[in-house]
């Protein structure tokens, strides 16, 4: 089975207005409330294919109490561990032709909430895979992520994970089953702006060289991707355009969407590769995670390559 791990969950706002003006009050057409945390959106969209996972993640208050009735209410299993504090809300402003992103820091943890978690993990049943993703709150432990990966990977775990932070690169040396960076963080991570086939090449051997297993790199806006399993090279396109309501959650249904069509099927990545972009696109045309409406459809509209090799 698959379990999640969000260490710094948050409330999400998605307001739309006419504009931001400085100095003055905004009226918003709208406001949505919707649970998230990169982990709890990939169970959430793991539910809407049909697989169960669990939902991992630190608490804290009245928002905490929120996130957790909703996941539970969208049938979703969770084992929270409960913090003092409030759990964060994170604010997403699209004015109509921009999109403005406002995150906060979230509850802080203590040690012993880390080893809290160190036992869900130790006794965890049908401990398969791993998904760990997001920032971790204030106060977590430098090695935190380090000890959660060696509880998953002692129990025979594969991990995933999706980070933004240079701990990716430290985390490498575990040999995670798959990483999901966008351009950016491969950037940040590796130095390496891609624009290019061959600046993709350079950038994903890179990461095979540290150790990294497979890695599925997002380019964003771009509405493409690649995917390489250290052996071949494999790029995905959309062959359409979406209005964008929110990017949020898109990243985070797109591992969710590769993973069920790749984890048990390691040779199907074109099929997944399809359904992990049009899950994406349909999801940034939303708030929150929509529907998955057009996802089928979507699908047939995603042109995959393989890169030939050198």
């Amino acid at each position: 089975m698959f379990y999640t791990l969000t260490a710094n969950p948050a409330v999400d706002m998605t307001v739309s207005c006419n504009g931001l003006v400085p100095g003055e009050n905004v009226r918003s057409g709208s406001a949505n409330y919707t649970p998230n945390g990169k982990g709890l959106d990939v169970s959430y969209a793991f539910k809407k294919f049909g697989v169960d996972s669990v939902a991992l993640g630190f608490f804290a208050g009245f928002t905490g109490k929120f996130i957790v009735e909703e996941t539970m209410n969208m049938g979703c299993l969770c084992r929270p561990v409960w913090v003092d504090g409030i759990t964060r809300i994170c604010a997403y402003i699209n004015d109509g032709e921009n999109e403005y992103g406002v995150l906060n820091p979230g509850a802080p943890i203590t040690p012993q909430h880390e080893q809290e978690l160190f036992k869900i993990l130790d006794t965890a049943g049908n401990l398969d895979c791993l998904v760990v993703s997001g920032s971790v709150p204030p106060r977590a432990s430098k090695d935190f992520l380090d000890k959660v990966m060696d509880h998953a990977q002692a129990r025979g775990a594969d991990v995933v994970l999706d980070l933004s932070s240079n701990k990716l690169k430290e985390l490498a040396v575990k040999k995670p089953l798959l990483i999901k960076p966008n351009h950016h963080e491969m950037r940040e991570i590796f130095g390496v702006t891609i624009d290019t086939d061959d600046d993709a090449r350079r950038a994903l051997a890179m990461a095979h060289e540290i150790g990294i297993q497979n890695v599925l790199l997002t380019m964003g806006s771009r509405g493409s991707a690649y995917f390489s399993n250290g052996e071949d090279i494999w790029y995905a396109q959309r062959q359409f355009n979406i209005k964008l309501v929110s990017s949020v959650c898109a990243g985070d249904s797109t591992l969710a969407a590769f993973l069920h069509k790749w984890y048990d099927d390691r040779d199907n990545v074109e099929e997944a590769l399809k359904l992990a972009l049009a899950t994406g696109a349909n999801v940034a045309e939303s708030v929150g995670l929509g529907d998955f409406a057009n996802v089928e459809e979507y699908s047939k509209r995603i042109a995959v390559r393989k890169l030939p090799r050198l």
